[in-house]
């Protein structure tokens, strides 16, 4: 197998006939039933791999919120698109008659050769060293998970972030100024951690001047 394929993945084999399963589609039958099993033992292991990164990363998540930032990076579309971006349809095998019939690979395809590749470099390594591949090639991704959960939960979100960096401390919120006549009034709201102002915000309502300066005390922290 050639070291380019190696070079393209970010990972050198010792053992190249696992790659070789990992990258032969079953329509070649060749390998259909070992890339079978790759499969889904790779799928087990992302699954897996990514769900312990995300508990250890956010402590203090919900069950729902980690459910909802794995299925973003794990779910097929997330998953055949890092196939594309790792050149996989065009390093991945198929039958004559596949490539004659259809072409390029589907997405199904795609997704099913990356969780085979990932088995791959399990079966080539061991666990540390696939968690360290996974993580390095899903890094975008995970830190795109984390900007949406603080813009969707930007008080959850920096409720964990004092929890972990401020020794238990918990946001605090007060209200410091209203403004405007009464059926149109603006509250604007401070919040603090450990007696430190992190962020300020304004709103018509006042959970909501609270949503904002938790927003803006997040994207202070990340600065």
């Amino acid at each position: 197998m050639s070291l380019n394929y190696e070079s393209t993945l970010a990972y050198r084999f010792r053992d190249e006939r696992l790659l070789e399963i990992a990258l032969s589609h079953p329509s070649q039958k060749t390998y259909a039933t070992e890339y079978q099993r790759f499969e889904f033992l790779g799928d087990s292991l992302l699954s897996s791999c990514i769900s312990k990164y995300l508990f250890k990363k956010h402590p203090y998540a919900k069950e729902g919120d980690l459910n909802a930032m794995r299925a973003s990076i794990v779910s097929g579309s997330s998953l055949s698109k890092k196939a594309k971006d790792l050149n996989l349809d065009q390093l991945m095998k198929v039958s004559p008659a596949y490539k004659k019939n259809f072409g390029v690979p589907s997405a199904n395809m795609l997704e099913d050769t990356l969780e085979a590749l990932v088995a791959a470099i399990f079966l080539d390594s061991d666990l540390e060293c696939v968690e360290k591949w996974l993580l390095s090639t899903f890094q975008r991704e995970l830190e795109s998970v984390l900007f949406r959960r603080e813009l969707d939960n930007p008080k959850g979100a920096l409720q964990e972030w004092s929890q972990i960096e401020k020794a238990g401390e918990i946001p605090r919120y007060r209200r410091i100024e209203d403004s405007g006549p009464d059926h149109k009034k603006s509250y604007t709201v401070e919040v603090s951690v450990a007696g430190k102002v992190l962020g300020v915000g304004t709103s018509t309502s006042i959970k909501q001047a609270e949503i904002e300066a938790a927003l803006d005390a997040t994207k202070k922290i990340q600065s």
